[in-house]
C-alpha cells in the first residue's frame, strides 16, 4: 500500500461528490482547513500499483480525473488481493423458532379469564422463578432422561428436514441452520454430566453423549454437504463433593457441526463445541426451597413435594456469572481425539470464511469484539480452528473481522454496540423468547442510547456497512426483512404441533416455524 498526499483548491462539493460517485470505501479522508473560502482539502489516499501521484491541480477537471484514476486502481487492487478462496458466494439462513423458555406455572382459563395452573408443570416438581420476574414457572421434560433426549433430537430432526425441503440446492450457497439457546436441557433444568467412573462402569454414553451422536448423524449426510448448523445450546451439570462450595458445576455450550458425506469425507474439522461464558440473570430458575419469600408459590404447595424436589440450584443468583469452563480446557486434548475442537474465542473459519460466534448474554458484553481488541494490544497472537478440505489448523483472528457473525440466544436481540463485521459483512440470531415477534427495527427510541439503532424480533439479519467521508465516520446497518415463514407441522401434515412437544417444550408459547431468508452475498475481505 502506498500513501500520497493531494491537495485541491475547488469547490468542496464537487470533490466530495466525486468520491461519492465512484463509491471509494477504501480511502481515508483527513479534512484540514475546509472552513477557509477557497474550500482547501487535503486528503490521503490508500491504494496500490500507482508509482507517483505527487500532483497539484486546481481544476475541477483533474480532481475528477484523478479520482476516477484512484478508484479503478483501487478496484483493481480489490480484485487482486480479495479473491473469493471460499466455495461459497452467497448464504442462505435457515432459523427455527422454537419456544425454549420455562413454562409459565399459571395460564388465563379460557371460560373465566382467571388464573389457573398449569397442567404441563403438574407433577414435575420443577417450579421456580426468573430473577427477571415475578411468574413463577416450571422447566419441562420427561422424566426418562434418555427418552427426553430421544423427544428433542425427534423435533430438531424435523426442523432440519423441513429446513432442506425449502433450501437452495446450488452448492455455491452455503446453508445455515440456526437454532435458539436452551433447547436441550432437562427437567431439573440440565442434563448431567456422567462421571469418568460411572462412564467406565456402565459403558454406556450419557444423555450429553446421545445429544452429540444424535446431532452428528444429523449432520452426517450427503445432502448437508454445503450445510452448516448452530443446533442451539446444551444446558449441563456436574455434581461436586458436597463440601465444594457449590453443588454443581454448570456448562451451557452449542454443538456446531459442518455437514459432510460419510462416504468420502474423513469426519475431521466438522465437529465444533462452543462455551458460553457468562451466565445471564434468566439462564435458570431459583427452585422454591431456595426462595426467602414463598408466599408467591403458596397456590402450588399442593403440587410440590419439596423432598423429591431435584431442580438445580440457580448459579446466578448465587454470585456465579460465569460458566465453569475449566472442564472444556482440561478435556480440551481429549475432545480432539473424539473429533471436536473448541470454540473458544468466539473466532473460527469455515471453508475459508470468517465467522464469530456468540451464546446470547456473551453477545451483549461484546465477547467477540472483546477478544478482536485484546488479541490486537497483545500482538495478534491469538489463534483460533481454521476448517476446509477435512482438516483443521490454527490461525489468527480475522484483522477485517467476521464475514458472518452468528448468534444462538434466549432473551437477546443484535446489539449495535457488540459487532465485529467486516465491512458489508452479514450477522444472524435466533432467539428462543421472541420467536413469535416479527423482525423489526427502531431508530432513538432508546433514551439511554439515542443515537442507536435497535433490532427486535425472533429471528433477524443485520448488515453492515462503514462509510468514511470528509466529515464523518460512521457504519450503516440494514436489517432484512426479505424472508419466508414456513410451517414445521402443518395442519394437514398428520401431526399436531402440540402433541410433538408435550412433555419437552411449553405448547403456551408460540408454535414453531421456520424462517428462510433470501440468499445473500458473502462480502469479500
Amino acid at each position: 500500500m502506498m500513501y500520497r498526499a493531494i491537495n485541491f483548491d475547488d469547490s468542496e462539493k464537487y470533490f466530495l461528490d466525486s468520491l461519492h460517485r465512484f463509491d471509494l470505501f477504501d480511502i481515508s479522508l483527513r479534512v484540514r482547513d475546509h472552513f477557509l473560502p477557497e474550500f482547501s482539502l487535503h486528503a490521503t489516499f490508500q491504494f496500490a500499483g500507482i508509482e507517483d501521484l505527487d500532483y497539484v491541480d486546481n481544476s475541477s477537471h483533474f480532481a475528477g480525473g484523478f479520482v476516477e484514476t484512484a478508484a479503478q486502481n483501487i478496484r483493481r487492487d480489490q480484485k487482486k488481493e480479495s479473491t473469493n478462496k471460499s466455495p461459497y458466494s452467497q448464504v442462505q439462513t435457515l432459523s427455527f423458532q422454537i419456544y425454549t423458555g420455562g413454562a409459565p406455572a399459571f395460564i388465563p382459563d379460557e371460560t373465566t379469564g382467571k388464573l389457573k395452573h398449569n397442567h404441563e408443570c403438574r407433577g414435575l416438581n420443577s417450579y421456580g422463578l426468573p430473577e427477571d420476574s415475578d411468574s413463577l414457572q416450571c422447566y419441562l421434560g420427561l422424566e426418562d432422561s434418555a427418552k427426553d433426549v430421544q423427544h428433542r433430537l425427534g423435533i430438531m430432526t424435523d426442523a432440519v428436514n423441513r429446513a432442506y425441503d425449502v433450501s437452495n440446492k446450488d452448492p455455491s450457497v452455503l446453508k445455515i441452520f440456526l437454532a435458539p439457546e436452551f433447547f436441550f436441557r432437562g427437567k431439573d433444568g440440565a442434563f448431567a454430566f456422567a462421571s469418568e467412573e460411572s462412564e467406565e462402569a456402565n459403558g454406556a454414553c450419557s444423555d450429553i453423549c446421545h445429544i452429540l451422536k444424535g446431532l452428528e448423524n444429523i449432520a452426517a449426510q450427503k445432502r448437508f454437504e454445503h450445510w452448516l448448523f448452530l443446533f442451539g445450546t446444551v444446558i449441563g451439570s456436574e455434581a461436586l463433593p458436597k463440601e465444594d462450595t457449590y453443588d454443581y458445576q454448570f456448562y451451557n455450550f452449542a454443538p456446531l457441526f459442518k455437514g459432510f458425506d460419510p462416504a468420502i469425507s474423513k469426519r475431521v474439522g466438522k465437529n465444533f463445541l462452543v462455551p458460553k461464558r457468562y451466565v445471564s440473570n434468566i439462564d435458570f430458575l431459583t427452585p422454591l426451597r431456595h426462595l426467602t419469600n414463598r408466599t408467591i408459590a403458596m397456590e402450588l404447595l399442593d403440587d410440590v413435594d419439596l423432598s423429591v424436589e431435584r431442580t438445580l440450584m440457580n448459579p446466578h443468583a448465587n454470585n456465579h456469572k460465569k460458566y465453569d469452563n475449566q472442564m472444556w480446557a482440561k478435556y480440551k486434548d481429549e475432545l480432539t481425539e473424539l473429533g471436536y475442537n473448541m470454540i473458544e474465542y468466539g473466532w473460527f473459519y469455515m471453508d475459508e470464511i470468517a465467522f464469530s460466534v456468540e451464546i446470547c448474554l456473551d453477545h451483549l458484553v461484546h465477547r467477540a469484539l472483546m477478544t478482536y481488541n485484546a488479541d490486537i494490544v497483545t500482538g495478534s497472537k491469538t489463534l483460533v480452528p481454521s476448517s476446509s478440505n477435512d482438516s483443521v489448523e490454527w490461525r489468527g483472528i480475522p484483522k477485517s473481522q467476521a464475514q458472518i457473525s452468528l448468534v444462538s440466544s434466549a432473551g437477546m436481540d443484535i446489539t449495535v454496540a457488540s459487532l465485529a463485521l467486516a465491512n458489508g459483512g452479514h450477522i444472524f440470531l435466533q432467539d428462543g423468547m421472541e420467536g413469535d415477534v416479527p423482525a423489526h427495527s427502531r431508530f432513538g427510541e432508546d433514551e439511554c442510547q439515542p443515537n442507536e439503532y435497535e433490532f427486535l424480533g425472533g429471528s433477524q439479519s443485520v448488515k453492515r456497512t462503514a462509510v468514511i467521508s470528509a466529515t464523518d465516520v460512521t457504519f450503516e446497518y440494514e436489517m432484512s426483512n426479505n424472508y419466508d415463514d414456513h410451517e414445521i407441522y402443518p395442519e394437514d401434515g398428520g401431526r399436531h404441533w402440540k402433541d410433538v412437544l408435550k412433555g419437552v417444550f411449553s405448547r403456551e408459547a408460540y408454535k414453531p416455524k421456520l424462517t428462510v431468508y433470501d440468499l445473500v452475498n458473502i462480502t469479500l475481505v
